[in-house]
C-alpha cells in the first residue's frame, strides 16, 4: 500500500510517555474543589476536546451531587466554562514537563520527512495548547504539516470524523484509505474509522495503558505482556485496523508497506 499520510494524536501517542500532562491536570482541576476524581474515570473519556471531557465528568452521577451539595445547584455550561479556564491554565503549566518525544518517534518521523510521506495531527488539545506545545517538538525534529483542533471544525471533535477529514484536506490525500491515523484511546480509533482511514493503535505509553515510563519499566516482562494484551484487546474491540507495541514497530510496518529502506 502506497501511503498518502500519517496523521498522529498528541499525548500518549506522539509525547508525553503515558498521557500525564491532561491526567495531572484534570486532577488538579477537580481537586481544587474538593472532588476526588478517580484516574479510570478520567481516563475513559481521552481523546474528546477538553471542554466536552469536562462536560462527561460533570455527569457522573458522583461528581454532580458534590456541586449540588457544595454549590447549591447542578453542574451547568457556566461552571463547565469556569473548570475548563481553570484546567487549561493549570495544563500550560504542565505541558513543557511531558512535551518530550516518545521512544522511536524521532526515527519514525525522520522516515516520514526523508521518504516524503506528510504528516500531522489532531487533538483534544486548543490551539493556544498547541502553540504551547510546538516550539517543543519542532527544537526535536518533530514538524507537522498540519495541526487540527476542534476549533477548526465548529468545535466537532472526536469520535467524529471532521478533524481527520480536515487534516487530509490540507494534507492533499486523496484516498482515505491509504492513511495511517494513529492514537491511543478509543476515541482516536473510531475517529479514524468514521474518517474511512486506517486506525492504528498504539500501546506502549498510551492512555489505555495508562502507566508512566518508570512504571513500566519496573514491570516483569510477563506483566507487560500481560498489559499488552488487555490493551490490544481494547483496540481490537473498538475496531482498530493495525495496533502495534510502539513507535519502532510502526516504523518497520510503514517500511513493509511501503517497500522502502530507511534513507
Amino acid at each position: 500500500m502506497a501511503i498518502e499520510a500519517v496523521i498522529f494524536d498528541w499525548a500518549g501517542t506522539v509525547i508525553d510517555y503515558g498521557s500525564r500532562a491532561p491526567l495531572l491536570a484534570f486532577k488538579r482541576t477537580f481537586a481544587d474543589y474538593g472532588v476526588a476524581v478517580p484516574e479510570a474515570a478520567i481516563r475513559q473519556d481521552m481523546g474528546l476536546d477538553k471542554l466536552t471531557h469536562i462536560n462527561k465528568l460533570l455527569a457522573d452521577p458522583a461528581v454532580a451531587d458534590h456541586f449540588a451539595t457544595q454549590y447549591h445547584h447542578a453542574p451547568d455550561a457556566a461552571l463547565a466554562a469556569e473548570l475548563f479556564a481553570r484546567f487549561k491554565a493549570t495544563l500550560l503549566k504542565i505541558l513543557p514537563e511531558t512535551a518530550a518525544l516518545k521512544p522511536g518517534m524521532s526515527e519514525l518521523i525522520a522516515f516520514l520527512t526523508a521518504n516524503h510521506i506528510p504528516y500531522g495531527t489532531t487533538s483534544g488539545y486548543d490551539a493556544d495548547m498547541l502553540a504551547t506545545l510546538l516550539p517543543l517538538v519542532q527544537a526535536h525534529g518533530y514538524a507537522p504539516q498540519v495541526n487540527i483542533t476542534s476549533e477548526q471544525t465548529q468545535g466537532v471533535g472526536r469520535p467524529e470524523p471532521a478533524m481527520n477529514q480536515l487534516a487530509m484536506q490540507r494534507l492533499g490525500v486523496h484516498d482515505p484509505a491509504r492513511v495511517l491515523i494513529v492514537g491511543d484511546t478509543v476515541n482516536d480509533v473510531l475517529a479514524a474509522q468514521n474518517a474511512g482511514a486506517n486506525a492504528v493503535g498504539i500501546i506502549e505509553g498510551a492512555n489505555l495503558l495508562a502507566l508512566s515510563a518508570s512504571d513500566w519499566a519496573a514491570l516483569a516482562e510477563d506483566q507487560r505482556q500481560a498489559l499488552r494484551q488487555k490493551v490490544r484487546s481494547t483496540y481490537a474491540n473498538a475496531g482498530a485496523d493495525v495496533i502495534v507495541n510502539s513507535a519502532y514497530d510502526l516504523l518497520e510496518l510503514i517500511k513493509r508497506e511501503c517497500d522502502l529502506e530507511a534513507v
